[in-house]
């Protein structure tokens, strides 16, 4: 049986009821310090709008956005220039102090034979001692080359005729010739003789007497010159000889480049031709 008093749970139901009343108490004691600690009188212009005191002031700065204004100009050297932007100025090589105006008509080119009013037009940069020979906008042509070809130096687009690149170094070909070699009843075995461009190495090719040509066969099969000739056919002509003057008739062996850049070019071999006569006879 308990021995706790009957009206044991209606003490701490009171209890528990005064506690609720005392926080309640300080709660709303404390809402009102800090109300008072940040209050605040928000102006108001009519009804509960919200007024605020910087919006004239911003009106009148957007307004003189939209405004026209006059640059000054002042002379310099008989020519009007802005001072709210200027113009490029160089110091004087031989006074450091005195300033030069690039565009005077007074000055000299900076970078003879180009204009200096060139250089301040396109943007292009003339303080270096190399201007001419840079490539400001890096498309591979030099500020020079821009203003010869009359193209932007300062726009990658804008570029001279590329052909302006190019320039001849050397020619080097090979000195060669078809020597006659054998010929049977319309059928050819030519043999092949050339030169490199240092006239260092000899290159030679033949076709055999088993595998003569006829008219139409390509050749060579392999090695120097591949496939570079087509053998159209022999011919017979009389033939004056410069140091016997003695006339009497050759054959020739007739035969065309198939080569894309000479394809169709005509050439011929002679039977008989003394090696002292291959080179004024070669082809290149």
């Amino acid at each position: 049986m308990s021995k706790l008093p009957k009206n044991f749970e209606k003490i701490l139901l009171g209890v528990g009821g005064v506690a609720a009343l005392g926080f309640a108490a300080m709660g709303f004691m404390k809402s009102n310090a800090v109300a008072a600690d940040f209050a605040r009188e928000v102006p108001t212009s009519g009804g509960k709008e919200i007024e605020v005191p910087e919006a004239p002031a911003t009106s009148k700065a957007v307004s003189s956005l939209t405004s026209n204004r006059d640059i000054d100009k002042v002379e310099a050297n008989g020519r009007p220039v802005d001072t709210f932007v200027g113009i490029p100025l160089f110091a004087d090589k031989n006074n450091a102090n005195v300033p030069v105006d690039p565009l005077s008509t007074k000055m000299k080119p900076v970078h003879d034979p180009i204009p200096n009013r060139w250089w301040i037009e396109t943007g292009a940069d003339m303080t270096f001692a190399n201007s001419p020979d840079r490539d400001d906008d890096g498309d591979g042509f030099t500020n020079k080359e821009e203003w010869e070809a009359k193209t932007s130096p300062v726009d990658k687009a804008s570029i001279p005729a590329l052909i302006n690149k190019l320039a001849y170094t050397k020619d080097e070909s090979t000195m060669w010739y078809v020597q006659f070699g054998l010929e049977s009843s319309g059928k050819w075995a030519p043999r092949f003789v050339g030169l490199t461009p240092d006239k260092k190495t000899k290159l030679q090719n033949r076709v055999s007497a088993v595998e003569m040509l006829s008219p139409g066969d390509t050749f060579f099969k392999e090695g120097v010159f591949a496939n570079r000739f087509k053998f159209t056919g022999l011919e017979e002509r009389e033939v004056t000889s410069e140091k016997t003057k003695l006339t009497q008739k050759v054959k020739f062996a007739l035969y065309e480049e198939l080569k894309a850049n000479k394809k169709g070019e005509k050439y011929e071999s002679q039977a008989g031709l003394p090696d002292a006569e291959l080179e004024a006879k070669a082809y290149y």
